[in-house]
């Protein structure tokens, strides 16, 4: 498979995670209301696809059909305080990686990406800021195009 493009860029903030959907019965107006569990999804998807947007446009990466898709994601996370100053750096702890996997898929799809099973493979990290602050909370998302038409 040949690699025809990549985009990469950085989303600024604490990452978070899709959570599970929630769904509950109200009598009052006779329906089914349907939320998430997170509410700083809605605003975190809304941040991973402005700067998705932002990136295509300065790189010129175009979703095509008939294309595979590698994404390489390292969150980085907010160090807490009572965390010991020794050099810890992977972090194991909630949230799960793979809900913040979700919350960047769902963010990417529709601009850079058509539908998130167009992904064919996923790198991901979780790790702690350093503790010298010199890198922010966020996400590093890197997408890689393949061509899927051409004979392994």
């Amino acid at each position: 498979m040949i690699a025809n493009d990549k985009v990469s860029f950085f989303v600024a903030g604490e990452p978070v995670p899709q959570g599970a959907l929630k769904s509950f019965y109200v009598k009052k107006i006779d329906k089914v209301v349907t939320t998430h569990g997170n509410r700083n999804l809605k605003a975190w998807r809304g941040r991973i696809a402005n700067e998705s947007q932002r990136a295509q446009e300065r790189s010129h990466f175009y979703r095509e059909d008939g294309c595979a898709y590698s994404v390489d994601l390292v969150f980085a996370m907010s160090r807490p305080k009572a965390l010991p100053k020794k050099s810890v750096t992977l972090h194991t702890k909630k949230p799960d990686l793979d809900k913040l996997i979700r919350s960047v898929l769902d963010g990417i799809t529709g601009i850079l990406i058509r539908d998130d099973s167009e992904v064919c493979s996923i790198v991901a990290t979780k790790r702690y800021v350093t503790r010298f602050g010199d890198d922010p909370p966020g996400v590093k998302i890197e997408i890689t195009r393949w061509n899927r038409t051409v004979p392994l």
